[in-house]
C-alpha cells in the first residue's frame, strides 16, 4: 500500500457530507455514521472494505483532520511548550498564552473549540472503522497482515485521540461516538485511561512494528502503540491536578494529595500509582527494546559536525522521517508542516522571501538560555539560537529581548526547525505554514526518558541511569559525563532536568512539571531566577550566574562573510571555538534565498561578542572592537524598558501567584455546545468559563 494515501486528504462526497454533519450536529455524531448509510451516492461497508488499499482510504481520512485540526501548528496550539520554566510566550496582551501562564479565568469558552471537536470526529471515524473491520472478521488472522494492520491503526488512533482529550481537557464525556446520544456526562479520566489501556493491549499485536509490511513512522505501528500504552499509564500514575467540584466523579479511586484544595481543584496522585508505573515500564521497555522494529537512536553522524542529536532535525528538515521517530504526522511541503513557523526559528514578515515569515511563539526564558546546558553539550546550540533570517536583506540578524513575535523581538528561539536548514530549503512549495516539515510525536530518547522515570519509581535505579547515560552519551560525545549513585527524589529529578535537555520545545516540559508534582516549585523558582536577574541587570548593566556566564545589557555586533564570494550566506554548523563570533555559538547563519535581490550585501552573517561575558561600554575592550567594525547594541537592556518588564511578570508563569500552595491550572475548557446539551452533567472546573 501506498504510504501517500495517509498524506492525502481522501476528497470524496462521501467524506465532505460527513464532515458537514459531524461538526454541524456536534462532536457526538448525532447522525448516521457514513458506514452504515444507504444513500448510493456515499460509500456503504462494501465497497469501502472491498480491500486494505480501500480501507485505508477511508481511514486516511482520519488522519489528514487529525494532522489539519488537532496537530497543525504543533504544540504551540495547545500551548503545551509555552509554559513552563524553560519556555515562555514573548507577545504581549494576547489570548495565545492564557493556559500557558496558568490565567484559566482569562479564556473564553470556545477557544480550543476546532481542537476538541476535531478530537472527538476522528475518534469516531477510527471507532467506526474499527468496529467494521470486526463485524466483517478482517482482524482475525494467524499472523499479522494489512487488515489487521489497519484495524490495530484504526484503534491506536481511537486511542491517541482519547488521550489528548483526557490530556487536555481532564475528564470528557467519553464512549458515545457513533450513537446517537442527547444525554451525557462527564467520565473521569481514569475510567477513560483504563479503557484506552485496554483496547491498545488488545490490538498492538495485530500490527506491523516499523520497518515491517512497508510500515514507517508515518503511520501507527506497533512500535509507536506500546509506547503510548507506556505514555498514557506514566501519567495515570503520576502528579496531576483533578477536579473536587463533583463528588463521586472518580468512583472508588483513592488519592493523596499536595497543598491546599481550593474548592474546584486539588493537586492530587492516585495510591495504587505504582500499578500504572509498572504497566508504563514494561511498555515502554517493549517498545524500546523488543517491538522497536527500525526505530533507534541516532548516535553516529558521519558529516564533519559530527553531531548525531542534530542528525534527527536534520532529516526532519529535509522532510523526511526519522530513524528515530516513534510516529510522525505525515506532512508534504504545501500539505502541513507548521513547526517551523510556530515553534522555529524566528524569521522576517516579508513577501519577497515569503517562507521565512516564521513568528516563532516559543522563547526561551533567558535564565535558561544562560544556565540551562553545559558549553560542551552539543544539544545546546541545536535547541537554542540567538539569531533569525531578515528576509528584507538576506541577512542573519540578532533578536532583541522583549516582547515581540518573529525577529521584531522576543529573544532567543527553539532552533530545532529551521527553513534555512535541511538538504534543500527551496523545495517547492514550501511555504511557511505548510512547510512539509512532519510533526514528530514521538521519538526514541522521549521513550528511553519515560521508561527512566518509571524505573526511578518502581526501584530499578541502575536501569534508570542506564537510560539517562545513554542519553548524556550521545548529547556530550563521550562517557565523562555519566551519572552515578543517584536514588529516589535526586534520581528523579535528574531524568526530568535530562528530559528537560533533551526535549526543549518540543512540548513534553510542561507535562514534566506536572508529572513531577513539583510544578509549583519549579515555578516559583524560574520567576525568582528572573527577578534577581532583572535586578542585577538594573543595578549594575550585567548579571553573573551560577556557572560563570554573564548576561549583559549590551553586546557588540558586526556582519561579516564567512565563506569565501561576496553574497554568499550561509549555515553553519556546530562551532567549539570560543574566540570565533561569527560561529560560536553555532548551528545559525542564514541560506541564500534571494541571491539575485540581495547581491549588494556581501556581509550577511553576524559576529558577536559579549554574549556571555561582560564588556563595559566605553572600556578599552568596547572601543578596540567598535574600530574593527562592531557596533554597541542594546541586549538585556531591553528588558528593563517601556513594557518589557511587565510582560515577564506577566508570561512567565503568572498564574502561580497567590496560588504558591495550590495546583496548577493547565486544562483547557470544554466547548459551549457540550455544556448546553448535556442538561447540566458537563461543566468545566479549574476556574474555567462555562458560558
Amino acid at each position: 500500500m501506498n504510504i501517500n494515501d495517509f498524506k492525502t486528504v481522501i476528497a470524496m462526497k462521501k467524506i465532505t457530507t460527513y464532515i458537514c454533519l459531524a461538526l454541524a450536529l456536534g462532536i457526538f455524531t448525532q447522525c448516521s455514521d457514513i458506514l452504515d448509510t444507504t444513500n448510493p451516492g456515499l460509500m456503504d461497508d462494501d465497497f469501502a472494505f472491498s480491500s486494505p488499499e480501500e480501507a485505508a482510504k477511508t481511514l486516511s481520512w482520519a488522519y489528514g483532520l487529525y494532522r489539519t485540526d488537532v496537530a497543525s501548528g504543533g504544540n504551540y496550539n495547545w500551548e503545551d511548550p509555552i509554559g513552563t520554566d524553560a519556555e515562555y510566550m514573548t507577545e504581549l496582551n494576547t489570548e495565545n498564552n492564557i493556559i500557558a501562564r496558568l490565567d484559566p479565568t482569562a479564556a473564553t469558552v470556545d477557544r480550543r473549540k476546532t481542537q476538541y471537536d476535531a478530537l472527538n470526529v476522528v475518534l469516531g471515524r477510527a471507532a467506526r472503522i474499527a468496529n467494521t473491520i470486526e463485524q466483517k472478521g478482517l482482524h482475525k488472522a494467524n499472523q499479522i497482515n494489512e487488515w489487521t494492520q489497519l484495524y490495530g491503526e484504526a484503534k491506536t488512533l481511537w486511542a491517541l485521540c482519547g488521550w489528548k482529550l483526557v490530556r487536555h481537557f481532564g475528564d470528557v464525556p467519553f464512549g458515545y461516538e457513533n450513537k446517537y446520544v442527547d444525554d451525557y456526562e462527564l467520565i473521569s479520566r481514569f475510567d477513560i485511561i483504563d479503557q484506552l489501556i485496554a483496547e491498545l493491549k488488545n490490538v498492538e499485536s495485530l500490527m506491523y512494528k516499523v520497518g515491517e509490511g512497508g510500515v514507517t513512522a508515518e503511520r501507527l505501528n506497533r512500535s509507536y502503540a506500546n509506547a503510548l500504552i507506556g505514555e498514557i499509564a506514566l501519567h495515570a500514575g503520576s502528579w496531576q491536578t483533578i477536579r473536587t467540584d463533583m463528588p463521586g466523579l472518580y468512583g472508588n479511586v483513592q488519592f493523596e494529595y499536595k497543598g491546599e484544595d481550593d474548592g474546584t481543584c486539588v493537586y492530587a496522585r492516585r495510591k495504587d500509582y505504582m500499578n500504572y508505573l509498572k504497566i508504563a515500564e514494561q511498555y515502554l521497555n517493549l517498545a524500546i527494546n523488543t517491538h522497536n522494529g527500525t526505530v533507534q537512536l541516532i548516535t553516529t553522524d558521519n558529516r564533519a559536525a559530527n553531531n548525531p542529536y542534530q542528525v534527527h532535525w536534520q532529516e526532519i528538515n529535509s522532510r523526511r522521517s526519522s530513524p528515530e521517530s516513534f510516529y510522525e504526522i505525515a506532512c508534504a511541503p504545501g500539505n502541513g508542516g507548521e513547526h517551523p513557523y510556530s515553534q522555529g526559528r524566528a524569521g522576517s514578515n516579508n513577501g519577497a522571501v515569503s517562507v521565512l515569515n516564521t513568528f516563532a511563539a516559543i522563547r526561551i526564558i533567558p535564565t535558561f538560555f544562560y544556565t540551562g546546558f553545559a558549553d560542551d553539550d552539543k544539544r545546546r546550540d541545536v535547541s537554542m539560537v540567538v539569531t533569525g533570517s531578515d528576509a528584507a536583506t538576506g541577512r542573519e540578524t540578532l533578536i532583541p529581548l522583549g516582547a515581540g513575535t518573529r525577529i521584531s523581538g522576543g529573544g532567543p528561539c527553539i532552533n530545532k526547525w529551521d527553513m534555512n536548514r535541511g538538504d534543500d530549503p527551496l523545495i517547492a512549495n514550501n511555504q511557511n505554514r505548510n512547510s512539509g516539515m512532519n510533526y514528530t510525536v514521538l521519538r526514541m530518547s522521549d521513550a528511553m526518558l519515560m521508561l527512566a522515570e518509571a524505573k526511578a519509581q518502581t526501584g530499578d535505579s541502575s536501569g534508570a541511569l542506564s537510560l539517562i547515560n545513554q542519553i548524556r552519551a550521545r548529547a556530550f560525545g563521550d562517557n565523562n559525563h555519566e551519572l552515578s549513585g543517584l536514588s529516589g527524589e535526586d534520581l528523579l529529578d535528574a531524568v526530568y532536568a535530562e528530559r528537560k535537555l533533551e526535549l526543549l520545545g518540543e512540548g513534553a516540559i510542561r507535562y514534566d512539571m506536572i508529572r513531577s508534582g513539583k510544578f509549583n516549585e519549579r515555578a516559583v523558582r524560574v520567576r525568582q531566577e528572573m527577578d534577581n536577574m532583572m535586578e542585577g541587570l538594573k543595578t549594575n548593566g550585567y548579571y553573573t550566574f551560577a556557572n560563570g556566564k554573564t548576561i549583559s545589557n549590551y553586546i557588540w555586533i558586526k556582519y561579516v562573510q564567512i565563506t569565501p564570494g561576496s553574497s554568499v550566506a550561509v549555515v553553519t554548523q556546530e562551532c567549539t571555538d570560543k574566540n570565533n563570533p561569527a560561529l560560536y555559538p553555532g548551528w545559525r547563519g542564514i541560506f541564500n534565498w534571494n541571491a539575485a535581490a540581495h547581491a549588494s550585501i556581501t556581509a550577511k552573517n553576524l559576529a558577536i561578542k559579549g554574549l556571555y561575558n561582560y564588556i563595559a561600554p566605553g572600556s578599552t575592550e568596547a572601543l578596540a572592537l567598535e574600530a574593527d567594525g562592531y557596533t554597541q547594541t542594546d541586549w538585556a537592556i531591553t528588558m528593563l524598558t517601556g513594557t518589557n518588564p511587565s510582560m515577564y511578570n506577566t508570561a512567565i508563569l503568572v498564574g502561580i501567584l497567590g496560588r504558591e500552595n495550590k495546583a496548577p491550572r493547565y486544562y483547557h475548557p470544554i466547548p459551549l455546545t457540550v455544556i448546553e446539551q448535556s442538561k447540566g452533567k458537563v461543566t468545566n472546573g479549574y476556574g474555567l468559563p462555562n458560558k
